[in-house]
């Protein structure tokens, strides 16, 4: 298991707190299934006020991450299936991974901008542009 210890980004991320001080949530519901608020996050951290969305649109960006996270789930259970399934027809493939796509989406969306969020904010930093 991957060890994250505060400070770092990987905390934040797998966490889902601010980058800033790691103590603030960033969703408001802590379960990614829940489809009612699965997307519903704080606009500020509630410990250390740093704004979340920095300008706006500026989660439009973790439309590319989200995008690399569905290819890199696409090709694990590609994989997964041809090494556990080698006599998989062609077609279970493409139901299997969409199947996993649609499943992990919630996921992916969370993790996606917690991930782009962090390329921009640092642990311990408050940017100019915060105030």
């Amino acid at each position: 298991m991957l060890e994250s210890t505060k400070g770092s980004q990987l905390y934040s991320i797998l966490n889902q707190k601010c980058p800033v001080c790691q103590e603030g949530d960033y969703y408001i519901n802590r379960q990614a299934y829940n489809l009612k608020t699965f997307d519903k996050s704080h606009t500020h951290c509630s410990y250390c006020n740093h704004k979340f969305e920095i300008e706006n649109g500026f989660f439009f960006g973790a439309m590319y991450v989200s995008y690399g996270l569905s290819i890199a789930i696409a090709v694990a259970l590609f994989m997964a299936t041809y090494v556990l399934f080698p006599e998989t027809p062609y077609y279970a493939y493409i139901f299997i991974i969409i199947i996993g796509i649609v499943l992990f989406t919630p996921i992916a969306f969370r993790l996606s901008r917690i991930i782009w969020m962090n390329l921009f904010s640092s642990y311990g930093k408050r940017e100019i542009f915060n105030k």
